[in-house]
């Protein structure tokens, strides 16, 4: 990492590093062990309470429509004077949820706790943690800043999801989620009172990453959000991002159950989910490197034929076997950066640099309502069916459509020069 600086012009550690270092504990504990392991309670809290696994699911739902209604409000609200009474309040109402998930006896408990959770889940995560850090890292270091961001926040629930299994086996799923509570409260909410600062500035220190690279102030290129809008083409791109993570939020709550029903332990599954989400750290790198060498579109292809053969190769393991499951590890991995890695640099390639914020926001809205429904439909499909495999099937279907998208998208006669 050329120009990765630690320390500061003081030779202390530079504080930006501690912010970065609060956000992924934040993003761990407030994002990952929501979305990320969930399939580890399915099971569990079903069987437990004798509830139907589409039925359960539906809290996901209720989470996600709830963190984007939120978001909406606190997109606009987030300031200087704002962020940490935002981040405050979110995380006690992710204390109170987690709580009442650990307190709940039926679905309806479950579904006004999840309302909780989906204000956690907007703001106390991706939105404010990445402002953070970009406010507190100029442009030579943001980008690795960000890497550093969602790679430490792989690795840590890589770790944590073994952890957190344990906790369930070997002391109830109620006790796992009076954990995750009290993790909120004993170590991510001080962190927040003591952490949460909008910028260098207001300690009286130079933004690292400022001195370097400095470049002349000109015009961004690019396409405006109002004229955007009204192009066929955008809407067809932000669908892409729905498409995707339909498949994409299931896979993590339903691959679990699925291989326990196929007669694997769930110590094992937990295994493979935590080591699919671990090798992320690596192949959103080498997603990166494929991009710049060969081209958006040769990324954009590569990782949704990836993404589709992990869910070939899930549908396979009750009769693959390890080999299916080491396909369903690989595949999944290389098919995830879809997500996080194509999806800004396809906004990039059609809108160019001058509002692309306000395009990847819709980008990041339509992914969240895949996000808000993948988990509950294919829990829908499950119990209609007493089996995974259709359900499993359109998601690749979708993939595979998703995929054929953005090959187009990601073209020549679709990049911003063209469209303006």
């Amino acid at each position: 990492m050329s120009h990765f600086k630690l320390k500061d012009e003081t030779g202390k550690i530079y504080k930006g590093w501690y912010i970065t270092l609060m956000g992924i504990i934040l993003m761990t504990f407030a994002y990952s062990c929501v979305v990320s392991v969930a399939g580890q309670f399915i099971l569990p809290v079903t069987e437990d309470l004798g509830l139907q696994i589409g039925d359960f699911s539906l809290w996901m739902t209720i989470m996600s429509v709830t963190s984007i209604l939120f978001l909406l409000l606190f997109s606009k609200v987030f300031s200087k004077k704002t962020v940490k009474k935002i981040m405050i309040i979110a995380c006690i109402c992710g204390v109170a949820g987690f709580v009442g998930f650990g307190t709940s006896h039926s679905l309806m408990q479950f579904y006004i706790f999840s309302l909780v959770l989906g204000v956690c889940f907007s703001g106390l995560t991706t939105t404010p943690c990445t402002l953070l850090v970009s406010n507190w890292f100029g442009p030579a270091m943001r980008g690795k800043a960000l890497g550093i961001l969602f790679g430490g926040n792989s690795i840590a629930i890589c770790v944590f999801i073994p952890i957190l299994n344990m906790i369930i086996q070997k002391l109830g799923w109620r006790n796992a989620y009076f954990t995750l509570a009290g993790i909120l409260l004993i170590v991510c909410l001080p962190m927040i009172l003591k952490l949460t600062i909008w910028s260098p500035e207001d300690c009286g220190i130079k933004r690292m990453g400022d001195d370097e690279n400095t470049q002349v102030d000109a015009e961004l290129e690019g396409i405006s959000f109002k004229e955007g809008l009204k192009k066929p083409s955008t809407w067809i791109m932000f669908l892409t991002g729905t498409l995707l993570v339909i498949p994409s939020s299931a896979i993590l709550a339903h691959s679990q159950p699925f291989m326990v029903m196929n007669g694997y332990s769930a110590t094992f599954s937990s295994t493979v989910i935590s080591i699919m989400i671990g090798i992320c750290l690596i192949t959103c790198i080498m997603v990166g490197a494929i991009k710049d060498k060969f081209g958006l579109r040769t990324a954009a292809v590569f990782t949704g034929v990836c993404f589709i053969l992990a869910y070939v190769s899930q549908i396979y393991i009750p009769t693959g076997g390890m080999v299916m499951v080491l396909g369903f590890i690989i595949f999944y991995g290389l098919g995830c950066p879809a997500v996080n890695i194509v999806s800004p640099l396809l906004a990039n390639h059609m809108f160019g640099d001058k509002e692309v914020g306000a395009f990847i926001g819709y980008v990041n809205m339509f992914i969240a309502v895949g996000g808000a429904f993948g988990t509950s439909i294919v829990g829908k499909m499950y119990d209609a069916s007493g089996s995974y495999i259709t359900a499993f099937w359109m998601c690749a279907a979708l993939l595979a459509i998703m995929t054929i998208l953005r090959f187009v998208l990601s073209g020549n006669n679709f990049f911003y020069k063209n469209r303006m």
